[in-house]
């Protein structure tokens, strides 16, 4: 698939690093190799997916964009294959087919606007003949990057970027007190909650582990208010993200 047949060049002589970058993106796709990805992506690097629409999930800035590619890379269901690449100067046209099933009807066709700068990918842009009920696989992407920002909070200890991250109805069931929790409904109240959480002096939290199945994501952590297991705890948040925004969070603990 990566074959020079499968490139068109409008200006050779300007073109070929540009080539050379893109062959390796898309190589990284075919071989499932997520470690090719790092060496790829621009500091600045933008990144517009093909969903959800209106405008597709934008994901902005190295970190980000690694993570986001490297797990496309790595998702088991999901396999792109080339249909043709387009390559004039620092912009790349590679139109592809996306398999998410076993037939024809289990894939999608699309087409990303890529541009090259210093050997690396600054921006792409996703667009796909897509049915707005379709599911591409991108939803495990969309609700990663989601709970991804979200857990930055807590372990930078930084909540500007609560607001944006949940949704106006959001609904949070705190894990005290019992029996029920306390209960928080709306933005400004969840934002609350959460800013309150994230900047208290002397706390912290490590994430255990973190798995995501479409709009669903289950966050298993430790929270330390002092040295030693007997100043932590051990809890899972049940998630849920709908647009790229946290809409309701669901708190447990090991608790007496």
């Amino acid at each position: 698939m990566t074959e020079a047949s499968r490139f068109t060049f409008t200006d050779p002589a300007h073109s070929n690093a540009t080539a050379e970058v893109v062959r390796r993106f898309i190589a990284a796709f075919q071989n499932k190799d997520a470690a090719a990805i790092p060496d790829l992506v621009a500091p600045d690097c933008v990144m517009e997916a093909m969903q959800p629409a209106p405008d597709g999930l934008r994901v902005e800035g190295y970190e980000a964009n690694v993570a986001f590619w490297q797990a496309m890379v790595a998702d088991p269901n999901g396999t792109f294959e080339v249909e043709d690449v387009v390559i004039s100067g620092d912009r790349a046209i590679n139109t592809w087919r996306y398999h998410f099933g076993g037939s024809e009807a289990g894939s999608v066709r699309g087409v990303t606007l890529i541009r090259v700068r210093d050997g690396r990918i600054a921006e792409a842009l996703g667009y796909a003949k897509t049915p707005a009920v379709a599911d591409l696989g991108q939803a495990n992407l969309a609700t990663s990057e989601v709970i991804r920002r979200f857990n930055e909070v807590f372990q930078q200890h930084d909540p500007s970027a609560l607001p944006e991250l949940i949704a106006p109805d959001c609904i949070i069931e705190n894990s005290n007190p019992a029996p029920n929790g306390s209960r928080h409904v709306g933005r400004d109240a969840c934002v609350e909650l959460w800013r309150r959480i994230a900047t208290t002096p002397g706390t912290h939290f490590d994430i255990e582990d973190v798995v995501v199945t479409g709009d669903r994501a289950t966050i298993q952590w430790r929270f330390w208010w002092g040295e030693g297991e007997s100043n932590s705890v051990r809890g899972v948040n049940l998630m849920r993200v709908r647009n790229g925004q946290i809409v309701e969070a669901l708190g447990y603990v090991k608790g007496a």
